[in-house]
């Protein structure tokens, strides 16, 4: 009885996180840090994507938990 529950809360475990795990990765944003110097803007990315393809945030600051961006 008991091999059986935990045979079904693996499985329901598995199921919810290997979900969760595809969405995220469907949905994934790129995020670009922007640093100023002496005028000029310098764009850091961790991705080989060129920028022009792919829509980029701005990396969020420090305590800086929402953004409203106007459209």
């Amino acid at each position: 009885m008991h091999i059986m529950k935990v045979f079904i809360a693996c499985c329901v475990f598995s199921s919810l996180f290997t979900s969760a795990w595809f969405v995220n990765e469907k949905l994934r944003r790129e995020y670009v840090e922007q640093i100023v110097f002496e005028e000029s803007i310098i764009e850091l990315t961790d991705t080989e994507t060129p920028i022009e393809e792919i829509n980029v945030f701005e990396k969020f600051r420090p305590r800086e938990y929402v953004r409203v961006v106007l459209k």
